[in-house]
């Protein structure tokens, strides 16, 4: 009997929001104390450990919660099962998969369909100015970020997304300073795809806040 010893896990990231791929061995999971898999934002992993002979322990960040969640999986299910699904206790939400590659892949696939479906259903696709800028406009803020180049002048790289309608705002965790990037028209994301960095400034701050409380004000 063949025993396939390699695995795939994926997880959404709890920042950028995108599906992560890991392939991992079972061999090496047994003679390391644990391993950290990380998104390319390099803003959350997954962990994966040991724990004893029972089985293993996955702690993963949930989108759905915004809290940490710890998993058993028993060597039996690891080993032999061919898809694990990991649900957030409190939401539900299907957040993280392990077993054959093909079936794991398959499983993400369908569900991005299944909430292409619910934003289609419920109308969230409405609720940008131009869907198709602001989806490219995540994709290349999410590059910039993956290749360490959007950060703040205070030295941090912990930077939070909130969408808009028609714009992004990037706002930094450590001091609250903010930056506004459009994301309404081709335009807009022309500017933004020649740019190679993104950073920060406190002299974005005050100019920044008077936007954005203008902004909300209006809407």
């Amino acid at each position: 009997m063949l025993i396939d010893t390699s695995k795939t896990i994926a997880y959404k990231c709890s920042s950028c929001g995108s599906f992560e791929f890991f392939n991992i061995s079972l061999f090496s999971l047994l003679h390391l104390k644990g391993n950290n898999y990380y998104c390319r934002c390099r803003k959350s992993c997954i962990t994966i450990k040991q724990e004893g002979e029972s089985g293993f322990l996955i702690k993963t960040p949930c989108m759905g919660c915004g809290n940490e969640h710890i998993y058993l999986i028993g060597k039996k299910d690891m080993v032999f099962k061919e898809l694990n699904v990991f649900n957030c206790p409190e939401t539900g939400m299907q957040q993280c998969f392990l077993g054959k590659d093909i079936l794991v892949r398959k499983k993400v696939d369908n569900l991005e369909e299944e909430l292409d479906e619910l934003i289609d259903m419920f109308g969230y696709d409405n609720y940008f100015k131009n869907t198709q800028v602001m989806l490219d406009s995540l994709n290349k803020i999410h590059d910039i970020a993956a290749q360490g180049c959007l950060f703040c002048e205070c030295g941090s790289a912990n930077i939070e997304l909130v969408l808009l309608s028609d714009r992004i705002l990037l706002k930094c965790s450590k001091c609250s300073a903010g930056k506004l990037v459009k994301a309404a028209t081709n335009e807009d994301l022309k500017d933004l795809m020649q740019r190679h960095g993104i950073l920060i400034t406190s002299d974005d701050f005050e100019y920044e806040k008077k936007k954005a409380e203008k902004y909300f004000t209006k809407n």
